[in-house]
């Protein structure tokens, strides 16, 4: 068979997948879309090559093959576990909208009992530091992308938060990823200003805004800095790359009175544990501006004796003190009659738990504040940063001064603050424009 019929052949295979209708079935951004399509065109592709020419003949011994591949290619942790969530999301939809035939045996998704070869909940991955997405040290994980050492670069970056740290590793690690499959050969001295581009191209084409396109290019800067300092580079590929402007974002703070249903309207199926610490999380959220990463690194003795403040380990190491609302107090204090019920060994000192008595997360966080959007009635839901954008503008509305507001939020330039200045402007303006007969 010639090259062109095998290519028409292959085309004819993969569209019995119809993979493009189930990707506009997705409910996801346009970015998010894109990526998904990609990575699932890259599988069905290696299906059709292993002889799978349709869903139907796809099985738990070829996914398999799938995933080795994937981890021969070096492809790190969390790429694989996406790649494969991906496949299971697609055959998930497949077997709802292509019912079996009279005398046709029911499929059954071929993902369910297939597993990576390494997973990112092992123990050595998962990172002590709470609420962060920091990783630890992983012989294993470490294995992968080894010409590019991005667990030496992510060690190196003292300066900055865990969670910037652990961006700006994912960031070049995608890099390095995306050179893989466009088949070059993927290590730092051989990478060029034209593979750069290339890459900034191709995030642009799939709808990445100017503030992605701006951290992936600050990324990479860093991180050929740090690679010619290691003799891992020659040159640096970003140099005088141009990095596109980024419009700045006003918060987007909630109202009063959404804050106050949301806060105080409880879960009334959850158990009496969950309730309590629910009402904490938000209380300590809204009532002390918290970052979200900061509450899930509170402990115990994060709470002054007389339980009117908590000492806070903010960005960068530094430490500040702030108040606990009286509403605040009081949820702390009822939910530390419950603690006992989901405390265990690995609890440690941890304020707030899991279900599992592990400190909790930022998905768990985020979660609960989802759960209690839906009960508030808030459409589109909210983020735990709104809280924080709330508690700033709420003080701002009600005569705070900027200063004690950033020394409240741990900012460590004013300008960040004032953004507050401006959002209670906007609001003034607003209420004045429905408002006043002349307006």
């Amino acid at each position: 068979m010639s090259g062109k019929a095998t290519s028409q052949s292959r085309q004819h295979d993969a569209s019995r997948f119809d993979a493009e209708r189930h990707v506009r079935s997705l409910r996801c951004s346009d970015i998010t879309r894109a990526a998904r399509r990609t990575d699932l065109d890259h599988a069905i592709t290696h299906f059709i090559e292993g002889g799978a020419t349709e869903p139907r003949l796809v099985d738990a011994g070829v996914l398999e093959e799938y995933v080795w591949h994937l981890e021969q290619a070096g492809l790190t942790v969390e790429t694989v576990e996406q790649r494969v969530a991906t496949v299971s999301t697609y055959f998930t939809w497949f077997i709802r909208t292509h019912k079996p035939a009279r005398g046709e045996e029911s499929l059954v998704n071929p993902v369910r009992d297939v597993r990576v070869a390494h997973a990112a909940s092992c123990a050595a991955c998962t990172s002590h530091t709470n609420g962060t997405t920091l990783k630890g040290l992983c012989s294993v994980r470490d294995a992968r992308l080894p010409a590019w050492r991005p667990s030496d670069f992510e060690l190196s970056l003292t300066a900055s938060s865990a969670n910037t740290r652990a961006a700006y590793r994912r960031d070049v690690e995608l890099f390095a990823e995306w050179l893989l499959g466009s088949g070059d050969d993927a290590a730092p001295h051989r990478v060029s200003k034209e593979d750069v581009r290339a890459y900034l191209a191709f995030l642009h084409e799939r709808g990445a805004t100017s503030r992605t396109i701006a951290r992936r290019i600050a990324s990479l800067r860093r991180y050929f800095g740090w690679a010619m300092r290691q003799d891992l580079a020659t040159i640096d590929p970003t140099e005088a790359m141009h990095t596109p402007k980024t419009k700045g974002r006003l918060p987007r703070p909630l109202d009063e009175q959404t804050v106050l249903t949301l806060v105080t309207t409880p879960d009334p199926e959850a158990p009496a544990w969950r309730q309590a610490r629910d009402r904490a999380a938000l209380e300590i959220l809204y009532g002390s501006g918290l970052r979200v990463s900061e509450v899930c690194s509170l402990e115990l003795q994060s709470m002054s004796s007389d339980k009117t403040t908590l000492r806070v380990m903010g960005k960068g190491s530094k430490e500040r003190v702030v108040p606990l609302s009286a509403p605040a107090t009081t949820a702390i204090a009822h939910w530390l009659t419950l603690r006992h019920e989901v405390a265990n060994e690995t609890s440690g000192n941890s304020l707030l738990l899991s279900a599992r008595g592990k400190p909790v997360g930022r998905r768990d966080v985020a979660r609960l504040l989802d759960e209690a959007c839906e009960r508030a009635g808030i459409v589109g839901g909210s983020h735990p940063h709104a809280l924080r954008h709330s508690f700033a503008t709420h003080l701002m509305d009600n005569g705070a001064d900027t200063r004690s507001i950033q020394e409240l939020l741990g900012h460590s330039d004013a300008a960040t603050t004032q953004r507050y200045t401006h959002v209670s402007k906007e609001r003034l303006r607003l209420a004045y424009t429905e408002s006043h007969p002349r307006a």
